[in-house]
């Protein structure tokens, strides 16, 4: 059922995707809607994914933005907590890192990204950033691996919910393997559909 409601609904994401990189989230933003029950939060990895489709009977928002970094999240979130969500499910951080960001700097905006969240009674899902494929980004694979046990490790100390897709998409030698993948950054179908698998225990 996944399989078939991906395709379904690729062209028209794409299409939402390229209309709203030109907008900042602020103004693409409507509280006046029932608030969500579960908000996707992240780049353009999370932009890309047919949320609404794979979970139908759940209010779900996309609020994936291509180029999107962890400032970025910070700059927009009195917007972003306005819309009232209940769950959040984060991943960020690759594009700090391949823009030239410390592992250190990354994973201390992530964690005020955390704490802004909270502070506004919002369940958060930490969500790990996914590594890249080697070929195409070399070290950062390395600086994604430090950055996750760094986050791990905050979620583990503050009882927050801790979600890794890696170990199902990557290998120690390659990252993101290229099953997974069209360009070594970005994810293909079998990622979302078992990223999908994967939510189902938190949603």
């Amino acid at each position: 059922m996944l399989a078939k409601s991906f395709y379904a609904c690729l062209f028209s994401v794409c299409l939402l995707g390229f209309s709203t990189m030109t907008q900042p989230v602020s103004a693409q933003l409507r509280p006046e809607l029932a608030p969500p029950e579960v908000m996707m939060l992240g780049d353009s990895i999370t932009e890309a994914g047919p949320w609404k489709t794979l979970f139908p009977k759940t209010r779900i928002l996309n609020r994936g933005v291509p180029g999107y970094t962890t400032d970025h999240l910070l700059r927009e979130m009195k917007a972003t907590v306005a819309l009232r969500p209940a769950k959040v499910f984060l991943m960020i951080g690759i594009n700090d890192l391949l823009r030239g960001a410390t592992v250190e700097y990354t994973f201390r905006q992530y964690t005020l990204i955390v704490d802004e969240l909270q502070k506004n009674k919002v369940t958060v899902v930490m969500q790990a950033t996914l590594e890249c494929s080697r070929p195409q980004c070399g070290s950062a694979v390395d600086n994604v691996r430090s950055l996750n046990q760094k986050l791990q490790a905050f979620a583990v100390t503050r009882n927050i919910l801790w979600l890794d897709l890696n170990p199902g998409l990557t290998n120690d030698a390659q990252g993101l393997l290229p099953k997974y993948t069209w360009d070594g950054l970005h994810l293909s179908k079998p990622a979302y559909l078992y990223w999908a698998e994967r939510l189902k225990g938190f949603i």
